[in-house]
């Protein structure tokens, strides 16, 4: 005992000599106790698609949720791909959630709060839109979820954040929106090489935060048709992007696991290799769909198991189709089923988040609805052209294709809003599918019911055999955050039939 009560005292004597020296002399220079700015708002980037970890996002809410239940893509798998059933499948539904609050917007939340200065409103505006658009997600998908709280565990050390309304969360999302594309600032830093989406591009962002606020604007148009119509009005008075080159979209090298395009992680050869060892295939809908248009977009998105892209032989797998029940089918070999080609799963393939082509669809819509000023067809025009060259690789379709296929699928000018919805629609579901974002598809699916689309019964779904409208929240909630069941309470039920504030029958 007094060995050790004289090593202690020692010990306190020898601190106490040196505490003048202690931060210079207990620290790793080798282990940095801050991280750069510019650092955080590339990891905040990354993050944001996934390409950290490209199973939640990407393969597990993205393609095995939302892609199959819009039936962009389809699944005999029914231990993963719940989508494709409308059932729960563990970890699926749950995610986005799992992984979104964890990382990216912890890292969003916190990059705003180490921004406040004068000299950092760059940055701190390109991470309140990252934040947005990462939210955007996350409460289109399950509706009332943390928002003010949201990542402030880190932070503030606050672990049961309060769950806000899906309608707080737009109302202050497209606020924020307008006030951060306000601040950027071409006099004050600019994080060129941190910024994977527009190189510090400072106008282009500014267009960018207006392309959003149209996005979210028209999501309103059901729940809120006076406020959709300001906040349209305003976006595009703002101005939008202006091309294909400004889509909204994070750059890859496509080097390793960190610097891939997520989708094309989960798709290819580099991870799960799902294209390949039949795990996806495109739905039986999208096929269907692009023959019935003669869409030039097709021997280019889709191929067999063995690399085949001729058209006449693709064929889609229909959703509900378990691996007994293939058997059933006419092929009943999923080799001889489409499947996202090669070209869609380049590990250098741009992250797509929103497009040219979507934002000018969209503006056809708000002049439509009177929101808006111009001519709705020749907006449209520009907007289907855009999506048709929205492919990826060098090879597009021709000037040729492109025109027979617009003359075959024209704008109807003289028919009724109903048709006009389902021409911009049908354009948008097919463009959301070959940019590989099936989450907006059902997004816009939800709020507009454009394309129509029949609902799959497969024996033991969980929505008696209708379209899911949100995912469920995280089990793991249940069990950690009291505020989830205040948010049942006002929300409703928590199942894949419960209605969300903005999709409004």
């Amino acid at each position: 005992m007094i060995r050790k009560i004289s090593i202690i005292t020692l010990a306190a004597v020898a601190f106490a000599s040196c505490t003048k020296d202690f931060e210079a002399i207990n620290t790793n220079p080798n282990v940095p106790v801050s991280v750069p700015n510019d650092y955080l708002l590339a990891a905040s980037q990354v993050q944001l698609a996934g390409s950290h970890n490209p199973d939640p996002k990407s393969w597990r809410n993205n393609i095995q949720y939302a892609a199959c239940i819009m039936q962009q893509m389809a699944s005999t798998d029914l231990s993963a791909y719940g989508g494709s059933f409308y059932t729960s499948t563990q970890n699926g539904f749950s995610a986005y959630f799992e992984d979104a609050y964890a990382n990216s917007i912890k890292n969003e939340v916190n990059l705003i709060g180490l921004t406040k200065e004068a000299k950092d409103v760059n940055i701190n505006s390109m991470a309140r839109i990252l934040k947005v658009m990462d939210m955007a997600v996350m409460t289109d998908m399950y509706g009332d979820v943390p928002y003010k709280e949201a990542g402030k565990g880190y932070t503030d050390g606050n672990f049961n954040p309060a769950y806000d309304t899906q309608q707080s969360i737009y109302t202050d999302m497209l606020t924020e929106l307008e006030q951060a594309g306000a601040a950027l600032s071409a006099t004050a830093y600019i994080p060129t090489a941190s910024d994977y989406i527009y190189s510090g591009d400072i106008a282009k962002w500014k267009r960018a935060a207006n392309t959003l606020m149209l996005r979210l604007a028209m999501r309103l148009q059901k729940v809120d048709a006076t406020m959709a119509q300001a906040w349209a009005t305003k976006a595009l008075a703002g101005g939008i992007i202006t091309s294909s080159a400004e889509n909204i979209a994070i750059r890859f090298e496509g080097v390793a696991q960190i610097s891939s395009n997520p989708n094309s992680w989960t798709l290819g050869p580099g991870s799960r290799n799902i294209a390949a060892v039949n795990g996806v295939q495109w739905g039986k809908t999208f096929i269907d769909m692009m023959k019935t248009r003669n869409d030039p977009r097709l021997p280019l998105v889709a191929a067999l198991k063995n690399g085949d892209a001729t058209v006449a032989n693709q064929v889609g797998l229909p959703n509900g189709i378990t691996t007994n029940a293939l058997v059933t089918l006419t092929p009943s070999n999923l080799d001889l089923y489409s499947r996202p080609s090669a070209r869609m799963y380049a590990n250098n393939n741009p992250w797509i988040y929103m497009t040219y082509a979507e934002a000018r669809l969209l503006q056809a819509e708000a002049i439509e609805r009177g929101w808006a000023t111009g001519t709705a067809a020749t907006v449209f025009a520009d907007g289907q052209a855009a999506a048709l060259n929205q492919v990826y690789g060098t090879v597009k379709p021709s000037v040729t294709e492109i025109a027979t296929y617009a003359a075959a699928n024209a704008y109807p000018v003289a028919g009724t809003l109903a048709d006009k919805m389902n021409a911009i629609h049908t354009e948008l579901y097919l463009l959301h599918a070959v940019t590989l974002n099936g989450v907006e598809a059902w997004s816009d699916w939800r709020r507009t019911g454009y394309p129509v689309i029949t609902p799959i019964n497969y024996v033991g779904n969980e929505t008696n055999g209708t379209v899911p409208r949100r995912l469920k929240y995280s089990p793991g909630e249940f069990g950690v955050n009291p505020n989830v069941n205040a948010a049942i309470s006002r929300q409703g039920a928590d199942l894949f039939t419960t209605r969300i504030w903005w999709d409004k029958q």
